[in-house]
This record gives C-alpha cells, structure tokens and sequence, in this order.
C-alpha cells in the first residue's frame, strides 16, 4: 500500500471514529450518520435483481448535491422506466429529506470507504450504472466500481485550482478521477483545468441545479403575507443569512431611501437569535401580525426558494463563512445578487460576478455602495440582464447530461466483449446473419456474381405462416441471386420475386430452408423480393435474405466476421443499458439492414413505419470504417434525431408519440474502401 493510500485510509477511519465519538455524546446529526448506517438494505436491493430491472445507483453526499443531480435523474427516470434507482447518500441532510423520495426505490447511506465494505456493497447491487455528483471521490468504492466493470460517471463535476488533484503532490487523488469513466462538468473553465493534467475523458454539460430552480420559479406561488409587504416597493431579500451576513445588512441597512423594504430569512431558525434581530432592525415577524415596519424577519422554513419572486434584489448568506448557499434560486426570477467575499467555490457564483449580476461585498459599507448603485434602473437593468443571459445560456443542462450519460453507457457497454452482452436474441440474430453469409459467399466462390453495392442483407422475425417484402431497384441486364436463409429448425421458406405490376417473375417455392432465386433482369425497375415463413419447429423464426448480383462487390469473411461481432455487442448494449427489449417485429416489418457502402456514400430506410414506443437505431462497421453517421426524421424532412459524433458506432433512440412514416438516413463519412455496415432496429 503507498504512502498517500494509507494516509486516506487513517483520515477515513479517524472521520469515522470521530462521528461515532460525538455521536456517544450526544451530537444529534452525528447520532443520525450512525444510526443511519446500521440500516439494512439487503432485501430490498435483492427484490431488485429479482424483478430482472436493471440498477443504477446515484450517490450524492447531501440534499445540496442531490438537488444538483436531481433533474439528472428525472430525464433518466422517464427515458429508462424500467430502472431501478438506488440513492445513496453520505450526510443525514440528504437522506433525511430524501428517504422517501419517488425517484428512488431504496434510499440508503453510503457504507464506509474501506477495501471490504465497497467491494461487499457492490457485489451486493451490482450496477448496470454508477453516477457521482458533484464533489464524490471515494478511492475504495471507484476502485471496486472498475474492478466489476460498472460505467461509472461523475455528473455536475465542479473543480478548482487549489483542489488537491491540481497539486504536485495529488498524484493519489488524481488517480481517483481516472477510475471515472467520464466527467460530466458544468463549465469549460472544469474542463481546461483537468486537461492541464492530462484528464481528457472530459464533457461540458452545464449546471444540472439550474433547471430545478426553473422548474421550481415556474411553479405557481401566492403568498398574500410578502404580497401586501412588498407591494409597491422594492424589496431586497436576504436569504440564509448568519450573524456576518446581517452584520454588514445592518450597517447598510440605514442608507437605503425609506421606500425599500426589507426580508430576513435566517439560515437555522434559533429562537434568541431571531428575537434580537427582531429588535435591531424593529422587524415584523412573518408568522405574526403585520405592523407597518419596512423589515420582515422570515421565520419559518421551505418557502424561501419561491419567496424570492417578490423581491427586486437578493442578498445570500454564508459567504463570510465556509459555504456560500443558494444563489440560483434567487437567480431564476432574475435578481441581481450581493453576497460575501468567499465564493470561489461556487461556479455559478463566480460565472454571475464575472457577467455583472452578481456583487461581492467585504463589509456594510460595500453593501451600502452596491446597493446605492442598483437603485439606478440602467445600472439594475443591466444586471438583471445578465442574469437571465446566464440562466438561457445553461438551460437544459439536465437533458444534455442524460443523453450523454445514454450515450457514453451505449458506447461503453458496446466495447465489451460479445460473451458479455448475455442477450440471446442478439446470439440468435447473429448466428442466423452468420449462416446466411456463408451460404451467400459460398455462391460467390462458385458463379460470377459478387455482393450488391448498397442493401445487400436484410433479417427479421417472421411468425409462421407470415410474408415480409422489401422493395429493391434492379439494374437492366444484370443477374441478380436472392439467397435466404433461417436458423436451426426451420424447414419451409418462400421467395419470390415480384415486378411492379405485382406479377411473379422468378420465384423458389421448394420445402426447404434455403430458397434461391436466380433472375436476369431485361427492365430496370423496382421489384418487390417477397419471403414467407411455412413451416418449422418454432411459431418464430429469424430469417435472413442475401442479395448478389453480376459484378458485384466482394466481401472477405475478416470483414464480415467483424462487423458481424460489433453488431452482435452494439444490439447487446443497448438492451443492457436499460434501453431496447427486443428487435423490431410486426407484419412486414424488417429489424436488420446491411449495405456495402464507400465513403461518402449512404442510403435512406423510407417509408419506415413505427409504432407509439420507444425506439432505437444503432450501425457498426468493421475496422476500415472510421465514421458513420445517423439521421432520424420525419416524412416532412425535419431531422428528429442524429448522432454525428465521429466514429463507427451511431446510436440513436426516439420516443414515437405519433405513429407513422419516418425517415431513417446513414452515411459513411470516412472508410478505407467499400464496406459493409449493419443497421439495427430495437424496440422496448
């Protein structure tokens, strides 16, 4: 064990032994952080795995940072239903506000930082997924995260320069952001710092926090008590105040002109404290009678947050102090806001001062100048402007965090090895495409025609005694051969091969599993190759259908093989990430494309008809293709969903709430040579 390990080790246990000595004396919080932790989660977590929901668990060290990763969790709730969420939490701030939560179906503490406590806590739940908030550097819950394979994310990262992984003695503590398989940070400055040792597994996505305290401003409050208070004057509200804060308020106080009014919310409601506040400033208490002063003294709690839309400026509290508090939600009504000399902690507090809506203040005489300042309309106007300048610039950070999330656990999930996906379907698809490859490419070693350039496989699920058809153009004078083949224990497929008058111009309509149809073509046209599933020992069968034609396009078994793998892990990793249940099916309805394509070239699923669900697009190419995009759109052209993130592995899902024709659009961006490329079509 190293030197800067074992110093973690003996700061975990000394904090620990400390918690449980206050806790022996006394310590109200402390006794809850222990208690808390003899709580067993062991059967809950246990009907979890045996309802077969996948589980994601989100740790965040208190209800301040749950709050931040709360509307994180929200969009991942709605676009993966069938999780399940386990919250964990290291302070009893959060999990006594949050036991309760309908985000979660078990709420939990954090079991303590050692090597035999993180590795038993995740064997016992073991994760599809593990996100952090924030500030959560847990070396010995990371490490065992790595060990099992679990993706794991922060979310809503904030960094600082003098933080210890910026030191040149942090060298452990950097470590623990490499156990990460992605941070998810707020700003670019988060990033910029990071990459400045070497951390570049790094996403910009915002302040999550900010759509809640959105989302909350845009509730409907009325309070007739701050109503008639603050009714035709303008107001500053002090919130989370302690006795610094009001200090410097005090001292301010007296120069504001005699129409302003005043509200005190203190931080923690002490009894003596509010009734010598009440003195000094000769206040009025909210919970009692209204007596004319200019100054309100808030004193009760959890209406704060929506209080602030009767206010013209916000003063927050704690910044002469260790912990600057709520600045966005005074923010999301626009405020201009004033608080103490120690922010930097802070980054939506260091964003707001540096655009002009925020103002720090040393002392009541600074307090009294800014003040002064933003009873200017211009000066208030500006302010306020950049505030909610601000507020635009970083909405829907929580949905892009989701999506990245989505998208990096799709990504991640995909590189793991075939074996490790466990999706049978998948294994079946697979093996059925791999059979007809053969077949088709054994026809190409034995007669002069090759792979058609672009759609050349296609593969569904049929129901006995059902038809799928697929709608090809056919070059004049050119020999085509449609080869179909099904898995294990089919005996009777059908093709035929259909001119656009419907009539049947080449067709193999022998009992056996693999029909072939040779046919020339004498007018170029669209023909229509019909399949038809009669018999076999299954209701359901995978089939498949090859197409091959004269001077066509070679495809090397490596090649396939490759891309028959990645697909096999890409369709496995969507399933496993909580997402697709099952490949598309239904009458006429194909879920697997292939396409030999080069660069530059793409092709266009028309027509493609999807039900109110949730769907999911993904392609693979094999190594010579090195980028693949996807698009997604309406018949009207309108572009619904794409990934064009530069590599070979698109993935796409879209929650159909109208039912219809859509578009679905692929091209190769870059390749060495033509290729072939798998597209896949999953449902929930």
């Amino acid at each position: 064990m190293s030197l800067p390990e074992l110093l973690y080790r003996g700061s975990t246990a000394a904090y620990h032994l400390g918690i449980a000595a206050a806790a022996r004396l006394g310590n109200a919080q402390a006794a809850k952080w222990v208690a808390g932790r003899r709580q067993d989660v062991r059967q809950s977590i246990q009907h979890l795995h045996d309802s077969g929901r996948p589980i994601l668990w989100m740790h965040a060290a208190s209800l301040g940072e749950f709050e931040q990763g709360r509307p994180v969790l929200e969009v991942l709730r709605a676009e993966r239903p069938d999780w399940a969420v386990v919250l964990t939490f290291f302070s009893p701030s959060g999990y006594e506000r949050c036991h309760a939560t309908s985000l979660a179906e078990v709420v939990t503490y954090l079991p303590a930082d050692t090597p035999r406590r993180a590795a038993d806590w995740i064997a016992l739940l073991r994760p599809q997924l593990a996100l952090f908030v924030k500030y959560e550097f847990w070396h010995y819950h990371l490490r065992s995260l790595r060990a099992a394979g679990v993706p794991t994310f922060l979310i809503a990262g904030s960094f600082r320069p003098e933080q210890l992984f910026f030191r040149s003695y942090g060298g452990f503590y950097r470590g623990l952001l490499q156990q990460f398989d992605h941070l998810l940070v707020q700003t670019r400055e988060d990033r910029d710092l990071l990459a400045t040792q070497g951390i570049t597994h790094v996403t910009v996505t915002g302040d999550p926090r900010i759509d809640r305290t959105r989302a909350l401003a845009e509730r409907s409050f009325d309070d007739p008590r701050l109503a008639a208070f603050t009714d035709g004057h303008p107001t500053l509200f002090a919130g989370s105040v302690w006795p610094p804060d009001v200090a410097a308020i005090a001292e301010a106080w007296p120069t504001l002109p005699d129409h302003w009014r005043l509200v005190l919310a203190p931080h923690q409601l002490d009894g003596a404290q509010l009734a010598a506040w009440q003195q000094q400033f000769a206040a009025e208490r909210y919970t009692g009678q209204a007596g004319g002063s200019r100054v309100l003294l808030l004193d009760t709690i959890g209406i704060l947050s929506r209080a602030y839309r009767y206010g013209t400026l916000a003063y927050i509290g704690g910044a002469f102090g260790a912990g600057l508090h709520n600045t966005l939600e005074p923010m999301s009504y626009g405020l201009p806001v004033l608080l103490g000399p120690r922010y930097a902690k802070f980054p939506e507090a260091r964003a707001a001062v540096a655009r002009g809506g925020a103002f720090a203040i040393n002392d009541g005489a600074e307090l009294s100048q800014r003040l002064a300042e933003l009873d200017e309309p211009a000066a208030y106007a500006r302010s306020q402007a950049a505030q909610r300048a601000y507020l635009s610039d970083h909405a829907g950070a929580a949905r892009r965090t989701a999506e990245v999330l989505l998208r990096l656990l799709l990504l991640l999930l995909a590189a793991l090895p075939v074996s490790a996906q466990s999706w049978s379907t998948a294994d079946r698809l697979t093996q059925t495409l791999d059979g007809l490859y053969a077949k088709c490419n054994l026809m190409v070693a034995v007669s002069e025609v090759g792979w058609r350039p672009g759609l050349c496989l296609a593969a569904t699920q049929l129901d006995r005694t059902q038809t799928v058809s697929l709608e090809v153009y056919l070059d004049v004078a050119s020999k085509y051969t449609f080869i179909a083949s099904a898995e294990p224990g089919t005996t009777d497929l059908d093709l035929l091969v259909r001119d656009a008058a419907g009539t049947i111009v080449a067709s193999d309509t022998e009992p056996d599993q693999t029909p072939i149809v040779e046919f020339t073509v004498d007018r170029a046209a669209t023909y229509t190759i019909q399949l038809h599933y009669l018999n076999g020992d299954a209701e359901t069968a995978l089939v498949a259908l090859g197409m091959l034609r004269s001077f066509g396009v070679s495809l090397s078994d490596a090649a396939y093989r490759d891309v028959s793998r990645q697909f096999g892990a890409a369709a496995g990793a969507v399933r496993a990430a909580g997402g697709a249940k099952t490949f598309r099916r239904g009458p006429n309805t194909w879920c697997v494309f292939g396409y030999l394509l080069d660069e530059g070239q793409g092709a266009t699923v028309e027509n493609l008809q999807l039900t109110a669900s949730q769907q999911f697009f993904v392609a693979t190419g094999p190594e010579s293709i090195q980028d693949i995009d996807l698009y997604l759109a309406g018949t009207d052209a309108e572009i619904l969903r794409l990934d064009r993130d530069g590599d070979a592995y698109p993935m796409l899902d879209y929650t159909v709430t109208e039912p219809g024709a859509y578009r679905l659009r692929l091209e190769v961006e870059r390749a060495r040579g033509s290729s072939l490329v798998l597209l896949g079509l999953l449902t929930n």
